[in-house]
Parts: C-alpha cells; structure tokens; sequence
C-alpha cells in the first residue's frame, strides 16, 4: 500500500488515502474517512452564490435563510475579512 493524497475536483474535495500498488484500488482508515465526511458536512451547510457586478465592486446576494437566522437588516454594519478557506463576513448586532 502507498499512501496517497488525491482530490474529488467536483466538489473541491482533497483527501488521502492508501492506493494497492498492484490493483489500484483505493482505501481510507477511519480518521481518513473522518476528516472528508466534516470536509462533506461544511459543504452541505454551504449555500450556493453568485458573484455579481455592483458598479466597481462585487456583489453577494445572501440567501433569506441566512439572514433570518443572523437577523440581518438593511443598512446594519458588519466586518469582511479574508479566511484561510475563503471571505469571513461578521454582521453588527444592531443596537
């Protein structure tokens, strides 16, 4: 067996593994299959967006469901930041 790291490209999902030198197959111990079934969960808690143009800038629209849960309204404040997996963005409690 020869330990491997590989990548599911449709999901932008790595992973390792061991691959059989002589079949080829593919196999995962479990702290292996641990680590891609939490990479799986954040993606199905993930929604779907489009960048879009807003003058100089790009646009998010963010899902209804999202901003009813954070409370969300027009015109509140909140922070963006750069985060090693992708954008953070923090909303300002209203007061």
């Amino acid at each position: 067996m020869k330990e491997i790291k590989g990548s599911i490209k449709e999901d932008n999902v790595e992973y390792e593994a061991y691959r059989c030198r002589s079949c080829g197959e593919e196999l995962m111990n479990m702290k292996q299959l641990r680590v891609v079934a939490e990479k799986y969960r954040k993606l199905r808690r993930a929604k779907k967006i489009v960048f879009a143009k807003w003058g100089n800038s790009v646009a998010v629209r963010i899902p209804n469901e999202i901003i009813e849960e954070l409370k969300i309204k027009v015109g509140n404040h909140g922070f963006i930041d750069k985060d090693k997996e992708g954008i953070k963005i923090i909303p300002i409690a209203s007061f």
